[in-house]
């Protein structure tokens, strides 16, 4: 039996660099995707000069905690350099919110967050009195930090990327008002989405994650569907199930 997505249109609204996984799945299920990125992912304001003075100096801390894949994407090669190295007495513990995001690191993680969620990691991670390197973007709140300051940690926060919105083009939002399904996978996506296109989306929305629900719902955006998971599978997965049971 073919999926419930076949010959039906998806939008997408990622960063043209994170679109491709997201549509060859949807492709292999027969989707039509339309295209229309959001928002896109840029260096910090200062060039990153901050997170990088900060992540050659990985050993100070005795843990790290990367929210997403792309802060693991800048964590990555610090993590290689440093293990290359070899100089280091002792490596720091390493936390991630998702799959996704461990296995952008390229290394063993310590602790993982099921599901996806900060705020889930917040709640998992151990109490302690030592140092916790926090990486995220320029988007993310103080909750994550505060919570580890509330377990004993002294936390040091580093925003290692910034996430800016795009305006598409007209060609872009022609089709995309008379796709089948939209898919949100962000907050910030949802915010971009709002300013470019107001209340009006395809019949279907589904968005990934309570936070983005959440901001999609303070804008006026009527949400079909909330992913359970923050993943891209878990996305499409809730597209098709808000599809079948049409």
């Amino acid at each position: 039996m073919g999926s419930p997505l076949d010959s039906r249109s998806v939008v997408i609204t990622r960063s043209i660099s994170q679109n491709e996984s997201l549509r060859r799945l949807l492709e292999a299920r027969g989707a039509h995707v339309v295209e229309v990125p959001l928002i896109a992912i840029t260096e910090p304001e200062d060039e990153g000069r901050e997170r990088d003075e900060v992540l050659q100096r990985l050993d100070d801390f005795d843990w790290i905690v990367v929210t997403s894949p792309n802060g693991a994407d800048c964590v990555a090669p610090f993590i290689v350099a440093s293990h290359a190295a070899g100089d280091a007495e002792r490596f720091p513990s390493l936390a991630a919110v998702g799959e996704a995001t461990a296995r952008s690191l390229g290394v063993a993680v310590t602790l993982t967050a099921h599901p996806a969620r900060a705020e889930v990691l917040a709640e998992q991670f151990p109490k302690g009195t030592g140092s916790v390197l926090v990486v995220h973007g320029n988007l993310a709140d103080d909750s994550l930090s505060t919570s580890l300051s509330a377990k004993g940690w002294t936390v040091t926060q580093v925003v290692a990327y910034r996430t800016v919105q795009l305006r598409p083009t007209r060609e872009m939002m022609l089709p995309a008002m008379t796709a089948d399904v939209l898919l949100l996978a962000s907050g910030s996506a949802a915010s971009a989405w709002f300013d470019a296109f107001g209340t009006t989306t395809p019949p279907f929305v589904v968005v990934m994650g309570p936070s983005t629900a959440k901001v999609a719902a303070a804008l006026g955006i009527d949400v079909s569907a909330v992913a359970p998971e923050q993943t891209l599978e878990s996305m499409i997965e809730t597209a098709e199930r808000v599809l079948t049971e049409v």
